[in-house]
């Protein structure tokens, strides 16, 4: 079927429904497909009613002609009186390492078309049916599930606007043919020919052969990639019912509990916990990753502090609750001890500063002890086997079982100073005075105050 540009405004390529957009965004590389994609919109924009047309290039810099690229994409947006914006980016070398070259600069690519895409405006790319159909293959030969198999959506949000796809359901031949016949130039990026990248030795090794063989396979991957779509919207229903139904909120984040979890099938567990991850963006964890999950922290020893990182965010379990915490959350600071020598100044100011935060005197707190010239004030942290004799209570007792009967959480519990007065423990944190260190009934005591 010859590929025109009056097929963008059909229920095919998903544009119908973005006509009264306050704005389309072309993303153009300077490829084939971007290019008549260009081309096809000035056209169609020429005939009939549309949204203002702008583009956005992005420089990876990957290729010595990538700033000719950048140019030529410059100038003829300049003869289809298009403004046009264009964009160097510099790839992390960490995330090369990590993803790979194409993921990276995919990730470096998609940040910026965020950021640019304005609120209510669509964003247009070029990819086409061939596209679609090697990005189902790869992800089928990772492994991916029902939500990798889904391939390309044709639409999706993206920052404060919506991503299209309006080309694939177009063959790469029919862009070629439309092209050639309307007299397009565009780059032939090198990189595309080295095999030793996966899609591109799919593309040139793999493809063709399968193609040969059954010339139906991209309508056919079409219909996959619809099949898993709706299938993953259905698996998505059920997941959000469930959420509704066991999540929480608790001092320390949002949590699911795990004894709740337990009882449902491994399927649709793990449906949940996807979900439940892909909620808040983090990195979707593998098949192995969600048995790690299943053994370490649903069916492990209850006083286990398992630990699981996935990109900036990490799992933990506190109080038989699976908990999801940001990575900038969790303490990092290494535990210093501190000492010095009350001395009368200290007293007067009414505050004794410490790294991370202070003691100062008030008057009426609930936790404070009792300090005067010349005492020696230790901070220390748990190295175990410390006791504590809280006020108001017959006996000491183990830090360490007074710290869970609190429900501190497990990672912090390490983290609390713990105060020594002339070698003894006098104070935990804000949380307890050990007996004997008080404040006479109604006199000011020194009470910690954790520094912002």
């Amino acid at each position: 079927m010859s590929f025109s540009h009056y097929q963008l405004i059909t229920d095919a390529a998903g544009l119908k429904a973005h006509l009264q957009a306050s704005g389309w965004l072309i993303a153009v590389s300077g490829g084939l497909d971007s290019m008549c994609l260009l081309h096809a919109l000035v056209l169609l924009q020429r005939d009939h009613h549309c949204p203002p047309l702008r583009v956005i290039h992005i420089n990876h810099g990957l290729q010595l002609q990538a700033d000719q690229w950048q140019q030529d994409i410059e100038k003829k947006c300049q003869d289809y009186g298009l403004p046009c914006s264009s964009h160097k980016v510099t790839l992390c070398p960490q995330e090369q390492r990590q993803l790979g070259l194409e993921a990276a600069a995919r990730n470096a690519r998609y940040e910026i078309f965020k950021k640019h895409v304005q609120m209510g405006e669509v964003i247009l790319l070029g990819q086409h049916a061939d596209d679609q159909t090697e990005t189902l293959f790869l992800r089928l030969l990772r492994g991916a599930g029902v939500a990798g198999l889904r391939a390309m959506p044709q639409q999706r949000t993206l920052g404060l606007g919506c991503l299209v796809r309006p080309l694939l359901y177009v063959r790469q031949t029919d862009l070629y043919d439309y092209a050639q016949s309307h007299h397009l130039d565009w780059c032939e990026d090198p990189s595309n020919q080295n095999t030793r990248f996966d899609r591109n030795y799919l593309r040139h090794q793999v493809m063709p052969l399968l193609r040969q063989r059954w010339p139906a396979l991209d309508q056919r991957m079409a219909t996959v990639a619809s099949l898993m779509g709706d299938t993953q919207a259905l698996l998505d229903e059920m997941a959000s019912a469930d959420l509704m139904l066991m999540r929480k909120e608790t001092e320390v984040g949002e949590c699911l509990p795990c004894a709740e979890i337990q009882n449902l099938s491994r399927a649709r567990r793990h449906n949940l916990l996807r979900y439940w991850l892909d909620r808040h963006q983090v990195p979707m964890p593998s098949y192995v990753t969600m048995q790690t999950i299943d053994r370490e922290f649903l069916y492990s020893a209850l006083d286990g502090q398992p630990y699981l990182q996935l990109g900036d965010w990490c799992l933990r379990r506190n109080q038989g609750d699976l908990l999801l915490m940001r990575r900038s959350e969790q303490p990092n600071v290494v535990a210093m001890s501190w000492i010095c020598d009350v001395e009368l100044q200290a007293l007067v100011s009414r505050s004794i500063a410490l790294p991370d935060g202070a003691l100062c005197l008030k008057q009426g707190a609930k936790v404070g002890l009792a300090l005067v010239e010349g005492d020696c004030l230790e901070r220390r942290f748990r190295v175990g086997g410390e006791r504590c004799r809280p006020l108001g209570r017959a006996h000491s007792q183990s830090l360490k079982k007074l710290l869970q009967e609190t429900k501190v959480p497990a990672w912090e519990r390490d983290q609390l100073p713990l105060f020594y007065v002339n070698g003894q423990l006098a104070m935990v944190a804000d949380l307890w005075v050990n007996v004997g260190f008080e404040a006479a009934l109604d006199a000011p005591s020194w009470c910690w105050q954790k520094g912002t």
